[in-house]
């Protein structure tokens, strides 16, 4: 049924075309949008695109359009049309690619678009920020969470969420410090084992060095002895030829 009436929407908008400009499509777009028509909301700004492909905020809003109606590739390409345009909303395409991204768990791709966004100083660096260390803080890299999340509050100080992000930063801070303790620990032990391990095979190496030298000195005895037996066996075969 929803398939049907979007066909019927796209029919009724394609023989009402007239001479529409890009800005009256981005207009019927936005309307439809307003009521949760995603679909034809999504032609409308298609169309705004196809008349005047050099706006970006016609891009920002069909990407936005096929974002909510589960496209998910297809609003990463738009976004990514727009982005390359450079134009006024280019941090927030950036912005909304970063979250599509997250939601898709391309966390090395979303990381990048928020830092592009931050690196601007732009008025939604603090947006990215937050959203950025948000994300690091479900990757559990929470020595870069803390610092973005630190970051944020002296670029919004009166931040509403202030109160719940320096919960989290105290949190945080503790976490790492626990971390930091386990690792010293961990470092501690692992030198005293390597200290016994050397001290075992000194304590080896010693005790080889006796056993050799213990060799050495009964190897001499055994070259008399041998030396006063041959003399013997000689003075007996002399003495047997005798008789």
């Amino acid at each position: 049924m929803r398939t049907l009436i979007c066909v019927l929407a796209i029919f009724c908008i394609t023989t009402s075309a007239g001479a529409q400009t890009a800005d009256e499509w981005f207009e019927k777009g936005l309307e439809s949008f307003r009521w949760q028509k995603n679909d034809e909301a999504s032609v409308y700004f298609q169309k705004a695109v196809e008349a005047d492909p050099g706006k970006d905020v016609f891009y920002l809003y069909l990407g936005i359009s096929f974002h909510e109606n589960g496209k998910f590739q297809n609003a990463e390409d738009i976004y990514g049309l727009g982005i390359d345009l450079n134009g006024g909303e280019r941090d927030r395409l950036l912005l909304n690619r970063g979250n599509l991204r997250v939601y898709r768990n391309e966390y090395e791709g979303a990381s990048s678009d928020y830092t592009r966004v931050v690196d601007t100083g732009g008025r939604l660096a603090s947006s990215a920020l937050l959203n950025r260390a948000n994300m690091e803080l479900n990757q559990a890299s929470f020595l870069l969470a803390l610092d973005d999340y630190t970051q944020y509050l002296v670029m919004e100080p009166e931040s509403p969420q202030r109160e719940t992000i320096e919960e989290l930063i105290g949190l945080l801070g503790a976490r790492l410090a626990s971390d930091a303790e386990s690792a010293a620990l961990a470092a501690a032990q692992a030198r005293l084992e390597e200290e016994r391990r050397l001290a075992e095979e000194a304590r080896r190496a010693a005790l080889m060095e006796e056993v050799l030298q213990s060799l050495s000195g009964s190897g001499q005895d055994t070259t008399s002895i041998s030396a006063g037996t041959e003399n013997i066996h000689e003075d007996f075969e002399d003495s047997a030829l005798e008789d």
